[in-house]
């Protein structure tokens, strides 16, 4: 059985003001044209819902018990339109993201403030993961928006670059570059070299980097970046690591210097699914990003 939303408000506007003439006017439709709402509705239900007389309406037994269903489903969507009103002017909602660590630890929390100062009733989570994991967040609906070291599958997932991160290089404060205001990457010939993890973005940017300078592997290779930096700080060897990671790995006794190399960078990405509406809470986050990083003030996304 398919009732209208039409003769349910006719029935709750007569049960309110027990008379037609008023329920017909908060219905916008002439008294007759209530009525004739009324019996259809009666007619579906195979009940009669109210009693009449020249003067009164009053509910039947059986219009008791409708009264009780449509009065639920009445305030059952109203608050839905409540919170769907809320949602489009940002007063509810919530924005789920993912981040490498680097990022998620550096950069990504002052953008969450600022968004977080300007919709104080959207609720932000986030998932600190390496690259690869966040495009699988984004994949399985588990995320909106992640901001990245890789861009995924095109295929599958919208993706536009942010900024380029600056490369550094990281070694122990003894060692002769750390004097140095910058270096190229052809001067780490046959230094010792800490790698990353193979799976994670860090190790993907630097490879390639290092392809025809010739370091010395030290055989150490780990997946944390304050690994890294204990191993550079007791002077295992020296490392590459992008900008935002360099507050994980500084401590006493490493030093980080710019490399000098234009291609020594990490682009960033802005990832979301392909062909999936972001609600009006991510997607008002989504537009932040992207109006910052469209400021021609901003060389980089500080």
């Amino acid at each position: 059985m398919k009732i209208s939303g039409r003769l349910i408000d006719a029935f709750l506007a007569l049960e309110e003001t027990r008379h037609f003439g008023l329920a017909a006017q908060r219905c916008h439709v002439s008294p007759s044209a209530l009525s004739q709402s009324i019996s259809r509705l009666e007619a579906q239900l195979g009940i009669k819902l109210f009693d009449r007389d020249t003067r009164n309406v009053f509910l039947t037994p059986e219009g008791e018990i409708f009264s009780l269903g449509a009065n639920r489903i009445a305030a059952e969507i109203r608050t839905t339109l409540d919170d769907i009103s809320d949602r489009l002017q940002k007063k509810a909602g919530r924005v789920s993201l993912a981040a490498p660590p680097s990022i998620a630890s550096n950069w990504l929390p002052e953008r969450m403030a600022v968004f977080k100062s300007r919709f104080p009733g959207i609720e932000l989570r986030l998932s600190d993961v390496v690259s690869d994991r966040c495009l699988d967040l984004i994949r399985q609906g588990q995320a909106d928006i992640a901001i990245n070291a890789q861009p995924g599958n095109p295929l599958e997932l919208d993706s536009r670059i942010l900024f380029n991160e600056p490369m550094f290089l990281i070694c122990h404060s003894s060692h002769p570059f750390a004097s140095e205001a910058e270096i190229s990457l052809r001067e780490l010939r046959k230094q010792p070299f800490i790698h990353t993890i193979r799976s994670g973005s860090v190790w993907q940017h630097v490879q390639p980097l290092l392809g025809s300078v010739g370091v010395v592997d030290t055989g150490l290779e780990v997946s944390q970046l304050g690994t890294l930096g204990g191993l550079v700080a007791h002077d295992f060897g020296l490392s590459i690591v992008p900008q935002f990671a360099l507050t994980l790995c500084i401590r006493t006794g490493v030093v980080a210097v710019p490399i000098k190399d234009k291609k020594a960078v990490r682009p960033i990405y802005l990832v979301k699914r392909k062909n999936h509406s972001l609600s009006a809470a991510a997607q008002s986050f989504n537009e932040q990003l992207l109006l910052e990083a469209l400021d021609p003030k901003n060389t980089l996304m500080k």
